[in-house]
């Protein structure tokens, strides 16, 4: 065999390698619910199976519409696990996309391929397989720009996480469509089967009503499944459908393998029959609320909430010259930031013989209100 001939072996070696494994993806596979409507709120639970773990899996759990579409979920990475979440550039946005909080641990960065945007990656939180995590995103409009925020809550520990809020510069740039969950293997190693478990799926409407999804459609993506295509060589390994635990009902996805095989048709409607009206996360609590005063009447608020109820969204501080909070606060200050504990605002002076009082009223990210604080602020604190 000349050079030449060496030369186009090899040649036809690498294509015939690159077109087979090309087509050794796990079919990617889509659960979309029956939650339509514009909405400020949305939510969905994932759990990933013992079994149900290989490595460059995406188990998104939150996709969404409009002018701030986005995804997110949770992915095995070569790094670590991680929980990711995700917003496009869309041609109706002024500026770039940012991030005006990162949460412990949490990275972003811009991303590409199928379109361009902005990601927020975290690896420290972690999460385990066979644990419920809620997720949670919460959109709010600010003047010409819509905040979204991002929330985890571990069903191991009931602890809650904010891990990133974006700034997206669209007006109005609500949940739109459906809200849609999908599993992907990202590189072609459908050799490994990965599933996915879902649940508890609600938006809040923009003109409040809380909508609780009780069916969707499944389906894989059947371009995919033809000869010469990313999944050709596993077209028959996909399921999905509902099942039951000691947990109780839920969806399931799962994609690739040797031993995965339909059950059922492509696409199909599952159904779980759901009478809760509302989320059933316990109302945010605040504890451990202390002042200082500085000179000249500069009140400083710290305080914490309870990590295990729904996380805080806003609060509002008044300071007050009777402990009933009866008639116009004397000061008061608006916190917005959901990730802020701490506060500063003005106090007027008054008589040394006179106290005040702060009341501390604390929101959840489901305009579920806290026990007001009330705490005293010293009479020799104020000059």
């Amino acid at each position: 065999m000349n050079k030449y001939q060496t030369s186009v072996s090899l040649l036809l070696v690498v294509i015939i390698t690159t077109v087979a494994g090309a087509q050794n993806g796990a079919p990617s596979s889509h659960f979309v619910f029956n939650d339509r409507g514009d909405g400020d709120i949305i939510i969905n639970e994932v759990r990933v199976p013992k079994g149900g773990e290989a490595m460059y899996t995406y188990y998104e759990t939150l996709g969404w519409g409009g002018s701030g579409a986005g995804y997110a979920g949770i992915q095995v990475h070569p790094r670590a696990r991680n929980f990711i979440f995700s917003i496009w550039d869309h041609k109706s946005h002024t500026a770039p996309i940012s991030a005006i909080h990162h949460g412990p641990g949490t990275e972003t960065k811009g991303f590409g391929g199928e379109g361009t945007g902005l990601k927020s990656w975290n690896f420290e939180l972690g999460w385990s397989t066979d644990v419920w995590y809620t997720l949670v995103s919460r959109c709010r409009p600010v003047g010409d720009h819509t905040y979204y925020g991002f929330w985890v809550r571990a069903g191991d520990t009931g602890r809650w996480t904010h891990l990133v809020t974006m700034d997206v510069a669209a007006k109005d740039a609500y949940f739109r469509g459906a809200t849609d969950a999908f599993l992907e293997d990202w590189v072609n190693s459908g050799v490994n089967a990965r599933t996915t478990n879902l649940r508890g799926c609600w938006k809040r409407i923009v003109d409040g009503t809380w909508i609780a999804a009780t069916e969707g459609r499944y389906s894989v993506n059947y371009w995919d499944l033809t000869e010469g295509k990313r999944s050709y060589n596993y077209r028959t390994a996909w399921n999905g459908g509902v099942a039951k635990d000691d947990t109780g009902e839920y969806y399931f996805m799962t994609s690739g393998g040797a031993d995965t095989k339909p059950t059922t048709a492509n696409p199909s409607t599952f159904k779980i029959d759901r009478t809760e009206k509302t989320p059933p996360f316990e109302t945010i609590a605040v504890k451990n609320v202390t002042s200082t005063v500085d000179n000249p009447g500069t009140l400083r608020v710290k305080w914490e909430t309870d990590a295990t109820r729904a996380p805080q969204f806003s609060c509002l501080l008044e300071v007050y010259d009777n402990r009933t909070g009866e008639g116009d606060p004397v000061a008061s200050l608006s916190v917005d930031e959901p990730h802020k504990r701490e506060a500063a605002l003005d106090v007027p002076s008054r008589p040394a013989e006179k106290q005040y009082f702060l009341h501390l009223k604390c929101t959840d990210i489901f305009d579920r209100e806290a026990a007001v604080s009330v705490v005293v602020i010293g009479m020799t604190e104020v000059k």
